[in-house]
Parts: structure tokens; C-alpha cells; sequence
């Protein structure tokens, strides 16, 4: 018998079946992993294992997924630059839930980055083929994001790849699978907070994001206030917070604030306490979701926790089951509420003007 491949180029399936005596048709069964058409002996399966040792032979994933077999490779893929710089980085516990629930199936991960001319945006597709279609399916976080990406997602699923959405996702006239938290429910639990500690007039503090997150937050709002108090909503900048706009909010006799992230959070303390406002003497707030910046200490907010880890364990399960034709239907999980100390009694104070259930911008 000749001696291995040469160190140049890869060993290939026609040069293993060569050696082990046997045809492609009987590799390409062995690599599967699973009975076919042909019968095999342990000793004929032995010899073409042996085969691939002697000549170094690494199987083609590209090839295998192409031809329609599993490789047992998951990707991961962002819309955007968010994977984690470190341990408090939003992503983080999603990326950990995702590598556990993916060592527990068997499965390896592909992590999918951006070709380095499109610096700004992510894009799935290299000229007329997606590399996603190198793994048996995508996990996908981030935002959707603009038409573009949109479409790239449309075509992806139209080609029959496999995608689970960490998040949930809407995308109009395509049934999407993900797995999401359950902001609206949270947002009503954390609003009901503040009304059963006597605030009447509450506002939303969001940013200018309309994703399905943030509508999800504000809808949770104003079902809670169905049951009692008024409340009115801003969407703006954290930069944008001025002492105005506290002093506004403060005459006008808003004494709760629901704020949608910790950038908003944070910046709404700096220019309060310029003021001389302090929570919860002067005013009662809740954050919609678990802080990701650091906290100035001793400082322990009412905020709810996002299951970020359980929800990547949750959708790698999802993938798992789209990837061998099981039903696997959406998932939105629950947050879990944290009082806090940033919650406390009105101030005695005579309230001031009041637009019921106003809106802005």
C-alpha cells in the first residue's frame, strides 16, 4: 500500500475507501454515524476507521452539510458587535447558557463574524451563500435591524436553514422561533410595585429603540395602570436628561418612574441628586431589567432579572429539535423581580398639573 496523503493537501474520501478496500458509498455511511442502505460488519467499519488514521483524513463539514447530512455544528451569529468583553457584558450569560446546552447535546459551535469591509454591520451572506449553512443551524442574537438584514433572515429560512432567535423576534409573514423573556408580565409586576406603595402618577422613562423588547416593556406599563394611577411615557436620550425635564416631571407631581435600561437609570440619579433629589425620599423608581453597568455603591435598585443563561440553554434545545424535525415552539420565560431599596412611600407634597395617560416623544 502507498504511504499517508501528502502534507500539501487533504486526504480525501476516494483515497480512504481505496485504502480500506471498500467504496465512497460505505465512508460516507461510516462518517454518518448511521445505518443506510448498506450493511456493514464491525470489521468492514473498523477497517475504514483505521484508514482515516493512517491517512490523516479530516471530514469536509462544508461538503456534508451541503449534501443535506448533520455535522453536529451550531452557530452563533449577531446582527451586531455585541459579543462580551467581559463578565458583566449584556450577552454574557446568554453566550454561557448556549456552550453548556450545546456540550450537554453534542453539538459544537460555529461563532460567525463579519468580513472585515463591513465594519458597521453583520451580514450573513458572502456574495451568494450564506456561511450560517455551514452549521445544521444558527442560534441569532441581536436586534433584526434594518430591511436588509431582514431579508437576509426571509431568504435564509426560505432556503430551509434553521434559526432560533434569543429574543423575541417579529418578522412579517414568516413564522419565527424564539425564545424570550417575558418583559410585559415583569414591567406590570414592577409598575404594580410603585402603585402599591402609593404612587399615583407614574411616568416611562424609555429610549429611542422601538424594538420588540422595548414595546413589550411599555405595553406591560399600561396594563398595569388599567387597574389604577396614571402614567405618561417618554422615549428619549440618556444625554438628553436635563434638571428641566426633572423639574418639569417633579412640578407636574410624577413621584414613580418606570426606567427602561441602566444607561437612562443612571444618568436620571446624576441630574436628580444635582437637584438635591434623592430615591426613595423624593421619589420611587424600578429598572426594567437587570442592571448591566456597575452600580455606585451602596446602591441596590428594584429591577428585575432577565434569565439570560436559561434562555441560551432554552434555545440551543429549540435548535436541537428544529434540527431533527421536531415541532419546537416558541418560549417566553419569566423574570424574576428584586425589590430593591429604591422604592418607598410618596412625598407629602401638593401635586401639580397631570396629562392622564399621555404619550410623548
Amino acid at each position: 500500500m502507498s504511504g499517508g496523503a501528502s502534507p500539501s493537501r487533504r486526504a480525501t474520501q476516494k483515497e480512504v475507501a481505496q485504502r480500506a478496500g471498500v467504496s465512497q458509498a460505505v465512508v460516507s455511511q461510516v462518517l454518518n454515524g448511521r445505518s443506510g442502505a448498506i450493511r456493514l460488519t464491525s470489521e468492514t467499519r473498523g477497517r475504514v476507521l483505521e484508514a482515516m488514521r493512517e491517512l490523516g483524513y479530516v471530514p469536509n463539514i462544508a461538503a456534508r452539510s451541503l449534501a443535506g447530512g448533520r455535522n453536529h455544528l451550531l452557530g452563533v451569529f449577531s446582527s451586531e458587535p455585541v459579543f462580551p468583553t467581559d463578565t458583566r457584558d449584556f450577552y454574557y450569560p446568554f453566550l454561557e447558557g448556549i456552550e453548556d446546552a450545546a456540550a450537554a447535546l453534542d453539538y459544537d459551535l460555529l461563532l460567525h463574524t463579519r468580513p472585515a469591509a463591513a465594519a458597521d454591520e453583520r451580514q450573513g451572506y458572502r456574495q451568494t451563500r450564506s456561511r450560517l449553512t455551514l452549521a445544521d443551524g444558527t442560534l441569532m442574537l441581536g436586534e433584526l435591524g434594518d430591511h436588509s438584514r431582514r431579508a437576509e433572515v426571509a431568504r435564509l429560512l426560505s432556503e430551509g436553514h434553521r434559526m432560533v432567535f434569543v429574543g423575541r423576534r417579529e418578522l412579517p409573514g414568516l413564522e419565527l422561533t424564539w425564545v424570550g423573556a417575558d418583559y410585559a408580565a415583569a414591567t406590570v409586576q414592577a409598575t404594580r410595585a410603585l402603585l402599591e406603595a402609593g404612587h399615583t402618577r407614574l411616568l416611562y422613562l424609555g429610549g429611542m429603540r422601538h424594538g420588540e423588547s422595548a414595546l413589550d416593556r411599555e405595553t406591560g406599563f399600561w396594563r398595569a395602570l388599567d387597574s389604577g394611577g396614571t402614567g405618561r411615557a417618554l422615549r428619549t436620550q440618556a444625554q438628553d436628561i436635563a434638571p428641566a425635564l426633572v423639574q418639569t416631571l417633579r412640578a407636574d407631581g410624577c413621584t414613580g418612574l418606570l426606567i427602561e435600561n441602566d444607561a437612562l437609570a443612571l444618568r436620571w440619579l446624576e441630574v436628580a441628586e444635582s437637584l438635591g433629589l434623592r430615591a426613595p425620599l423624593d421619589y420611587s423608581f424600578a429598572v426594567l431589567g437587570d442592571p448591566v453597568t456597575p452600580l455606585p455603591l451602596p446602591r441596590s435598585w428594584a429591577a428585575f432579572r432577565i434569565p439570560r443563561r436559561a434562555m441560551g440553554v432554552q434555545a440551543v434545545r429549540l435548535l436541537d429539535g428544529l434540527v431533527r424535525g421536531l415541532e419546537a415552539p416558541s418560549l417566553l420565560m419569566p423574570c424574576d423581580w428584586h425589590a430593591g431599596d429604591s422604592i418607598g412611600p410618596p412625598p407629602q407634597r401638593k401635586p401639580g398639573r397631570w396629562s392622564d395617560k399621555m404619550s410623548s416623544a
